[in-house]
């Protein structure tokens, strides 16, 4: 079964730099996993952001809701068919401040559509469909659309004025020989929300269905798209 987001981009694909083909490419039945390690350049936040609303988003695993530079972090991707039979690829990142870890988790998968749905938070809490581009440095371009909060009974769309898209880039650094990253949160009306920036290295090592850890992903599979 391909990856998600070879799935999703088709033809396109093939116009990322190798590198980034090698981070994306892989799918449930290749039975591996990748790790990476590096470092975050800088990781911020908006001051017109509540104090409470970061500690929730921290607290659910959606946000970085720390801020400072120079942080070490740790990225883990797994492949998987979760329950619904869906392709997924799991996004697993730890950052290391001072004294705490701070946790960020997401799954993306394969849409009924063919489209890519990002499941984030320990819930999950919020769903976004994602596109999926190449640019022209051969990188690849992630842009999130608004969220949905995922309530018991339904799902949530922020009013207009807390809405906010992502935008990220991952690409092949030819200099430094390493991967890097670029994420940003940016609010229709209140501007750049989050952004953080950082490189890190990877390596990937075999993983069977048997050795995928325990709890992985969001606490539940929740079908709606």
């Amino acid at each position: 079964m391909p990856s998600v987001v070879s799935a999703v981009m088709g033809p396109e694909f093939a116009r990322l730099h190798p590198k980034v083909q090698w981070r994306f490419g892989f799918g449930s039945d290749d039975h591996v996993a990748q790790f990476g390690t590096g470092v975050m350049d800088r990781i911020e936040h908006s001051r017109l952001l509540p104090p409470p609303a970061l500690w929730l988003g921290g607290a659910r695993r959606m946000v970085p809701a720390d801020a400072g530079e120079n942080v070490p972090f740790t990225i883990a991707n797994y492949a998987y068919v979760d329950r619904l039979g869906r392709e997924t690829l799991a996004f697993v990142r730890r950052f290391q401040f001072p004294g705490h870890e701070v946790s960020l988790d997401s799954v993306m998968v394969l849409g009924r559509d063919g489209g890519a749905r990002d499941y984030i938070g320990a819930g999950p809490d919020m769903v976004v469909s994602t596109r999926c581009s190449a640019d022209d440095d051969g990188g690849l371009r992630l842009i999130s659309g608004t969220p949905r909060f995922l309530a018991p009974r339904g799902s949530i769309k922020p009013p207009a004025l807390v809405s906010a898209e992502t935008f990220g880039r991952e690409w092949w650094d030819e200099k430094e020989g390493r991967h890097r990253i670029d994420i940003e949160v940016r609010g229709r009306t209140l501007g750049r929300l989050f952004h953080y920036s950082g490189w890190f290295t990877a390596t990937q090592e075999d993983c069977p269905p048997d050795r995928l850890p325990r709890g992985l992903g969001p606490n539940r599979t929740d079908p709606r798209e």
